[in-house]
């Protein structure tokens, strides 16, 4: 492993924050998420006023942080803390002085600051007022947003992500885009739109932070889920392959290589879908590409695919692939409480599989399992976390050294306890237990879980030792 290699982890403040309505921050759409319940155990959906209450946590959780020995930490920074409405032209002073004393705080303990620029927490009145995303109004919001920030930040953060898993916003629009389906429009045609639309805030963003910052180091983020072809059928390797471009790369293809993939332009021609999409636009997004410093993504799964039998026409059987819910399991690879299956060789692959196409270096900003855990006499022996870690790290080890892939870091997710994308504080990702529980918030108190001290070891070691020799 290089000796600068970013050991570090992830979190999403909105999921982790709680501070309401404090100190001038607005409502955003994960405020307002009406959570639709994932398979497996039963959920515990939490308010987001409190969540774990790292408003008032957050030097003491970077602390905890720092004890581990991270060298990286990515945050978001909350839009609608940034600008409570979205459609402000000045940003809320309070915000930004909070995520500056974060950033000063990390580099004063020497930990590389990673800053997301929008991580679900799109301001809520951009997504009633305007439909989010779908409207290239908001795209203009968005860049503003993100002038703010970087005209702050300038010269202390050095990598900066645009988006965060930018290709879900078609799959998740409401959180991830502040996008409602209009009613007179088809769901492949929000697919189309919203793809190119989130492509040009992408841009526009990459674009205005080179303006501000050149020496920043500006990312594309996708959530990357690998698709394996449930069988050998040939239908079913066609379906593999159609739902990887729809999913993974499409983003990536527009980010790294500056147009509209061959793929995406039949998919639309097939369909008689029409977008807007200007010539100022398209030279963005050429422009943005020739810029863009390396790809992050994350990995938590893989999952498998095959065709429908009983759909005869194309079109209609890649319609029902892209928003296929059929949720199939890979009898190979075993599954967390909610169905998550765990396949750590997917990460090498995908490292190899992204290395291959796009010939940039990757960051791995996000990977880690979620847990339903309880804490006993004041310890959690989280060694379900550890197993998942060293599988990963392994396969991260040998992409890197064996088939000679260019990794930046390694972001676990999460360093400590907060809700999840479905508002859950029972899945539990973090390495610090949270003392809170659905309906109690007892006192918050931060505990070390045994895997706190065996990731101390692996960023110690610089991740020669994954041996879970801790007591």
């Amino acid at each position: 492993m290089k000796k600068d290699f970013l050991w570090g982890g992830a979190l999403s403040n909105v999921q982790a924050e709680g501070g309401y309505l404090e100190d001038g921050k607005g409502l955003n759409v994960y405020d307002n998420l009406t959570v639709t319940p994932e398979k497996g155990i039963e959920p515990q959906f939490c308010k987001t006023n409190i969540a774990v209450d790292h408003y008032h946590h957050w030097q003491e959780d970077i602390d905890l942080m720092a004890e581990m020995g991270f060298k990286a930490y990515r945050f978001s920074i909350v839009w609608s803390r940034i600008n409570p409405l979205g459609d402000e032209e000045e940003p809320n002073e309070k915000g930004l002085a909070f995520y500056e004393r974060m950033v000063d705080y990390c580099l004063s303990k020497n930990i590389e600051p990673v800053v997301s620029l929008v991580h679900f927490d799109m301001p809520l009145h951009l997504m009633e007022e305007y439909n989010g995303f779908l409207n290239k109004k908001v795209i203009e919001f968005y860049v503003s947003h993100v002038r703010h920030i970087v005209n702050r930040l300038k010269g202390k953060v050095k990598y900066y992500i645009t988006y965060n898993e930018i290709n879900l916003g078609v799959f998740m629009p409401e959180l991830v885009a502040g996008v409602r389906l209009p009613e007179n429009m088809s769901q492949e045609q929000l697919f189309a739109q919203l793809t190119i639309n989130l492509q040009i805030a992408h841009a526009k963003a990459v674009l205005a932070i080179k303006n501000i910052d050149p020496e920043a180091k500006v990312g594309g983020m996708i959530g990357h889920t690998p698709f394996y072809a449930a069988t050998c059928k040939p239908e079913d390797v066609l379906a593999s392959q159609f739902q990887n471009q729809m999913h993974n790369y499409l983003a990536l293809d527009i980010m790294c290589f500056g147009r509209l993939p061959h793929y995406f332009l039949q998919f639309m021609k097939n369909r008689n879908i029409n977008v807007e999409y200007s010539e100022s636009e398209k030279e963005n997004i050429y422009n943005a590409s020739r810029l863009l410093d390396y790809i992050a993504f994350s990995y938590y799964q893989s999952a498998i695919t095959s065709s429908f039998n009983d759909i005869q026409d194309i079109n209609k059987q890649e319609d029902a692939i892209l928003y296929d819910k059929r949720g199939y399991k890979n009898p190979y690879c075993p599954a967390n409480e909610w169905g998550w299956q765990i396949d750590a060789n997917g990460l090498r692959y995908s490292l190899i599989d992204f290395y291959s196409r796009y010939h940039k270096p990757l960051f791995i900003v996000e990977n880690g399992i979620g847990i339903d855990e309880k804490l006993i006499n004041g310890k959690v022996y989280d060694d379900e976390r550890i197993i998942y870690y060293q599988k990963h790290i392994t396969a991260m080890k040998e992409a890197i050294e064996h088939d000679g892939i260019d990794v930046i870091g390694y972001l676990a997710w999460s360093p400590i306890d907060f809700l999840s994308s479905h508002k859950e504080i029972r899945k539990r990702y973090g390495f610090i237990y949270v003392n809170r529980d659905y309906k109690d918030l007892k006192d918050l108190k931060r505990y070390r879980k045994k895997s706190f001290y065996w990731y101390q070891k692996v960023i110690h070691s610089n991740g020669t030792n994954l041996e879970n020799t801790i007591d």
